[in-house]
């Protein structure tokens, strides 16, 4: 046997290529090229739409779902930061990690508002003698700077608490009147001139208390006490006079000093008791254009007296003017007690009804010896004015009279959440010719708690533990027969 012959013969290998199972290979890796593509373009595009909301103001980005709407602004201070021409920065001192998200998120509302107003926090760690640049100043505080002014907001201003409650009961109740603060502090800042306010003494008037003269401190005017008979004249520096329900009259030399005054083109507001006789007080207002409408003011309209009150507790209308700008909508003033004023046809003085009752009003004539409100047949009704406002447009004198000894109380004005000094705020800031701004009601920090009627248990337990799970049950049954019947 040959050795060729020994040789074993080699079958030849089947070296078909199957191109059906390449091609295959092919498609499914261009489809996964495809799919990484698409979603490192979808990753890109998804880091771009993070970065454009970052940089949406917070109010698109952030809702607020607070019971009392902590963070959402009021119409008074969306207006002011429209308005706002000066640049406000605004410094939180806050520990790091230590902020209260609550001021936090106000202050991003604020800054969202306006391009002129921003904020910084300033930590007291790191920054250990920011605060001894501005008086008052302490860790949790708002410090707001202008090029030229600054104002402190305090902590405990922006958490008042509740006195009341606390004596009464014993608890600690606070209520977050950030807004006011921060809104009133503004104002102060960018305001470049101060005014002062006299007001009358010397004939049992009424002093305002602390909700007015806050209310007057935000509006740029500072209030001092005058006494004409020793003084023997209005002080030359008096921007605006004020009669706060005297318990007597004014002497005949004090009533041609005050004449003189508002002839020379002064602001007066003049608050008057109707149970006590002002002859010569009177006798300055009527040459305003304005007399008293004899009588009590009685209201019959439920919308214009608080609900259990006598009908001669009024809850006027407010109109809708320049004197009252700062009155914003939704908000009340209290009148208890109070007589009409009869407006002049022929005064040289532009008249302006300010408060007023509704058309179904009447004025209690006989009331000194009247045993119930009932109208008399004698009894003149209609719209009668409570407060009314006299302006000169020569001199500039500008005059107003509210014919309610009880309408600068402090009770008075707590009974509507501060409506009453807004209202001397607005009239103060019209005075001035001021831009004016309003009192914020605080808001509440307690969340009511949410109760299920009684009726509507039975049916919610129903449907959360026999409905909805049976609906699902089925649900799924039909979804499995469907898919195995394919």
């Amino acid at each position: 046997m040959s050795a060729a012959a020994g040789i074993e013969e080699v079958p030849q290998m089947n070296l078909k290529i199957n191109w059906k199972n390449l091609h295959g290979s092919k498609k499914t890796f261009r489809n996964g090229v495809y799919a990484s593509v698409l979603a490192a373009v979808l990753l890109v595009a998804l880091i771009l739409l993070n970065l454009v909301v970052r940089a949406l103001p917070s109010k698109y980005t952030e809702y607020d779902i607070s019971t009392s709407a902590l963070f959402t602004l009021s119409e008074t201070s969306t207006n002011l930061l429209h308005e706002l021409q000066t640049d406000v920065k605004a410094y939180y001192l806050a520990v790091s990690g230590q902020e209260d998200s609550n001021i936090t998120r106000l202050l991003d509302r604020y800054a969202d508002e306006s391009s002129h107003f921003s904020w910084e926090q300033r930590d007291p760690v790191l920054y250990p003698t920011f605060a001894k640049k501005y008086d008052g100043a302490s860790t949790g505080c708002v410090v707001l700077t202008t090029a030229d002014n600054y104002d402190v907001v305090s902590y405990n201003d922006m958490y008042p608490m509740d006195l009341d409650a606390y004596y009464n009961s014993g608890t600690y109740q606070y209520s977050f009147d950030a807004e006011n603060c921060l809104t009133a502090g503004i104002a102060r800042v960018i305001r470049t001139t101060s005014y002062r306010m006299y007001e009358l003494t010397g004939h049992g008037e009424t002093s305002l208390e602390s909700d007015f003269t806050e209310t007057l401190d935000n509006a740029g005017v500072a209030v001092e006490e005058l006494n004409l008979t020793t003084a023997g004249s209005i002080p030359a520096d008096a921007d605006e006079l004020i009669i706060n329900a005297p318990l007597a009259d004014v002497t005949e030399d004090e009533a041609v000093m005050l004449s003189a005054y508002v002839e020379g083109g002064g602001k007066l507001l003049v608050v008057t008791d109707f149970t006590i006789s002002t002859s010569h007080l009177d006798t300055v207002l009527a040459a305003c254009g304005m007399t008293r409408q004899e009588g009590l003011l009685v209201e019959t309209d439920a919308d214009n007296y608080p609900y259990g009150y006598p009908q001669t507790y009024l809850m006027p209308s407010i109109s809708s003017c320049e004197m009252l700008a700062g009155m914003t909508s939704g908000m009340r003033v209290y009148m208890p007690i109070a007589q009409g004023i009869v407006q002049s046809d022929d005064s040289e003085y532009v008249l302006t009804t300010l408060l007023s009752t509704s058309d179904q009003a009447y004025s209690l004539l006989d009331y000194t010896n009247a045993e119930t409100v009932e109208k008399s047949e004698e009894d003149p009704e209609g719209s009668f004015a409570v407060a009314v406002a006299a302006e000169n447009t020569s001199t500039g004198a500008r005059v107003v009279w509210i014919n309610c000894p009880n309408a600068l109380l402090s009770a008075t004005n707590q009974s509507v959440s501060g409506g009453n000094a807004q209202m001397l705020g607005s009239l103060a800031n019209w005075f001035n010719v001021e831009q004016t701004t309003a009192v914020i009601s605080s808001k509440s920090l307690s969340a009511e708690s949410l109760t299920v009627p009684n009726g509507a248990m039975i049916g919610l337990g129903l449907l959360f533990i026999f409905v909805l799970p049976i609906v699902c049950l089925i649900a799924g049954v039909v979804i499995c027969l469907i898919r195995r019947r394919r």
